[in-house]
């Protein structure tokens, strides 16, 4: 099977298998925790997520970059890794303390001080985050073990623990254990396979690494506020129910959206490594990743707008009923999420205008806040979602303009077109039998069957290359 091929199909089903799990165990506990002790959990999130960039200080996007540019020489890869890994525990370290700093002063936080404390743990422990030395090395298999195993086990502890509203810290102790388990296994593995991780003050080179890394840890933070402000805000001008609310029509936007940029995860080395030895090598590996983006990106974002109002209910709860809106408005960033990452990450990173990136993430953050600012009042979490939609699209555009100054690349191309319109099936069924059953769960998943044998019976005959592809790939054969 073709390596990357291979890795793709890895990564997917570990990203899928993390999708199942939160669709088993989500229903559960959005009606075992209600809205309010979710919506808790969530904000604690939120407040902690801008800990957890500061703990990894732009490491993640950097390693894989300079790693991956001498996995061939072992000497090179332990001492490289070595530097990343103390570095990466100092600022975990420095971040945890900030952390706590921010609980105590604001009394909202303080009031919910057991949730906060135990998420610090997350914070504390990321300096044991190696998927960035995993992905340098293409080694997909590890974790795609690791993580069932590891979910499997969450599952369990979950329908076993958690049993009334009052369990909502246990719920986050769960969820906090899950982390640790999973950065514990990768320390283990990765000092087996690829370098002895050693705690040592040599390491500290800041010299060679900080000026990107914090170039990265910039445009990363930066991009944080935008991808996790609306729920702070929320929690601030509404009340934890709204958080919670709000939490679940995104949920789902973030578990499927990760199935489509597991394509750019997968070839970021061999785009990375190609941009330096070939252009012509370079354009067509970034035309390939922005095709899998719309092939898997078009039908997904039409979906999940198609049967929100029945996959709310089913999984949520009719007490997150309201959810559905903020799931229909974003779901569009499904595919235009990818594509930014891509023209961020696969052009501007990977021709180190690394403060291009920050620029862009600046104007998005900016118009982020200003947006949450004006529609929050106005419309609500509804608000809150139009806010995050209009932000994306400001980051594609702002991100396409930068890259037309690198290379030139064209996104409105036939590929995207001819998926749109294999989509126009779903929309006919939708609108007439989207009344036919009544029973949720049943239509929803009728309707995603149907239109998956639809959609893949368009790309049989229309001879989709991309398809092809995958098919005779994954069968070790050559495309005719």
């Amino acid at each position: 099977m073709n390596k990357y091929v291979k890795n793709f199909v890895l990564s997917a089903s570990n990203t899928i298998m993390m999708l199942l799990f939160p669709i088993i165990t989500f229903p559960y506990v959005c009606r075992v925790l209600g809205t309010s002790n979710l919506g808790i959990i969530n904000f604690a999130q939120s407040y902690g997520y801008y800990f957890i960039h500061i703990a990894n200080f732009g490491i993640a996007s950097y390693a894989i970059r300079e790693v991956s540019k001498v996995r061939e020489d072992s000497a090179k890869v332990e001492k490289v890794s070595n530097e990343i890994f103390n570095l990466n525990l100092m600022f975990s370290v420095i971040s945890t303390l900030l952390y706590f700093c921010g609980v105590f002063i604001v009394k909202n936080y303080r009031e919910n001080l057991i949730v906060f404390s135990i998420y610090s743990i997350v914070i504390l422990t990321n300096f044991l985050s190696l998927d960035w030395l995993l992905q340098s090395f293409d080694d997909y298999l590890f974790t795609t073990i690791r993580n069932l195993i590891i979910r499997i086990l969450s599952l369990i502890a979950v329908f076993v623990l958690i049993k009334k509203p009052e369990d909502y810290q246990i719920y986050m102790g769960i969820l906090c254990v899950t982390e640790m388990g999973t950065k514990f296994s990768a320390l283990m593995y990765c000092r087996k396979k690829y370098a002895r991780l050693r705690i040592r003050k040599r390491y500290l080179n800041f010299k060679k690494h900080f000026k990107s890394m914090f170039t990265l840890f910039s445009f990363r933070l930066v991009n944080g506020i935008s991808s996790n402000l609306d729920k702070l805000m929320i929690g601030f001008m509404l009340i934890y129910a709204s958080v919670g609310i709000y939490s679940a029509g995104v949920k789902f936007i973030l578990m499927v959206q990760p199935v489509v940029e597991t394509i750019g995860v997968v070839l970021f080395p061999k785009i990375n490594i190609s941009a330096e030895s070939s252009l012509d090598e370079y354009k067509k590996n970034l035309k390939l990743n922005y095709d899998l983006i719309l092939l898997l990106g078009v039908p997904m974002a039409i979906g999940m707008f198609l049967v929100s109002p029945r996959l709310i209910p089913v999984f949520a709860g009719e007490e997150f009923i309201d959810a559905i809106g903020v799931s229909r408005i974003m779901s569009a960033i499904i595919l235009l999420g990818p594509i930014g990452d891509m023209l961020g990450s696969k052009t501007i990173l990977v021709f180190k205008k690394d403060r291009w990136l920050l620029y862009s993430s600046a104007i998005v953050a900016v118009s982020n806040i200003v947006l949450n600012f004006i529609f929050i009042p106005l419309w609500g979490i509804n608000g809150a979602a139009w806010a995050s939609l209009l932000s994306v699209i400001v980051s594609v555009v702002s991100r396409y303009i930068l890259t037309c100054r690198l290379i030139r690349i064209n996104l409105l191309t036939k590929s995207l077109f001819k998926y749109i319109g294999f989509c126009i099936p779903f929309i006919v069924l939708y609108v007439l039998f989207h009344n036919l059953i009544d029973n949720n769960t049943i239509w929803m998943f009728v309707f995603i069957i149907v239109c998956c044998f639809i959609y893949f019976t368009e790309l049989l005959l229309s001879k989709d290359h991309l398809a092809k592809m995958i098919i005779y790939k994954t069968f070790k054969k050559e495309i005719a």
